[in-house]
């Protein structure tokens, strides 16, 4: 690219503003054509030095920002899940507009699926997994909004048309899990995250199953969903129109309370609308308490 066309380029941008594309668009942009944003880059700076004017950053943005809504919505919209099986692809995708929906709700914004590919998840193996077992869900899933953010999530959903969640007390947290949410809102060891803002993202499969697969087990009986990735799996189901799970069961979720003695559990109570989250010590087994293995 010319210094010439970078200033034509920079006048056929001017006054279009970066926020009238999709969040986010730049940043695929840049990893679906990164030859191009460099020369791109290139040319503009060098417009700036010749013209002597203010820099023109986001012009350059701009145009990447339409090149990736132009790729979104014509054939290279399929390349996030090339070579992956029409069904396993479409369930990948419904994963992520899901949990793109529930994270509108406060303004966020969920990664591209490139973007958890460059982070080293494998769609390969992700693809495998879910042709294996039709009960599990990709949930794209955000680390470091806290309790407050989590129930602010719940409370936008409850007022969905004819939700399954009270306004009242849509996501009700027993104190202990309140108190030290910080420790069940983190990235596990060794699962791969993409940052956006001070939040991080994981995409993981988790079975969606009204009861989870497993049952009667102690939380050692592990690995388990964190407790950000099944709040999240709910809140899907809850976009989708769908029953939330757990009304006759538990979930554990990853980590540990109180030094390690206790963990956490989740359920959906029907009769109060609500999703309970409370703790029963580790060791504790019992006929409707369970694991959801993740994958990924």
């Amino acid at each position: 690219m010319s210094e010439a066309q970078g200033q034509r380029l920079g006048g056929d941008l001017h006054g279009q503003q970066p926020g009238q594309q999709p969040a986010g668009s730049t940043r695929l942009a840049r990893l679906l054509f990164p030859e191009l944003a460099a020369e791109a880059d290139r040319a503009f700076d060098a417009a700036q030095r010749t013209a002597g004017t203010a820099p023109v950053r986001s012009r350059v943005d701009a145009m990447l920002d339409a090149a990736a809504l132009s790729a979104r919505e014509g054939d290279l919209g399929k390349a996030a899940f090339s070579g992956l099986d029409g069904q396993e692809a479409a369930r990948l995708s419904r994963g992520f507009e899901l949990a793109g929906t529930v994270a509108g709700w406060r303004g966020l914004r969920v990664p591209e699926p490139e973007e958890f590919w460059a982070a080293s998840v494998d769609h390969a193996a992700l693809a495998r997994a879910l042709m294996a077992d039709a009960g599990l869900i990709a949930v794209p899933t955000a680390y470091g909004l806290g309790s407050t953010g989590w129930t602010e999530l719940f409370r936008a959903a409850a007022r969905l048309p004819a939700s399954s969640l009270s306004l009242a007390a849509p996501l009700t947290l027993a104190p202990e899990v309140a108190s030290e949410f910080a420790l069940l809102d983190t990235v596990p060891r060794g699962v791969p995250g993409v940052a956006v803002g001070d939040v991080v993202w994981t995409l993981r499969l988790v079975p969606g199953t009204p009861k989870p697969p497993l049952v009667g087990l102690s939380h050692s009986h592990g690995p388990h969903p964190t407790l950000p990735e099944i709040l999240m799996l709910q809140l899907m189901h809850a976009a989708a129109g769908e029953p939330l799970v757990d009304s006759s069961s538990f979930t554990w979720v990853h980590g540990t309370l109180s030094g390690g003695k206790f963990a956490a559990r989740e359920l959906f109570d029907a009769t109060e609308r609500s999703v309970r989250v409370n703790t029963r010590e580790i060791g504790n087994q019992g006929p409707h308490l369970g694991a959801r293995p993740p994958i990924g």
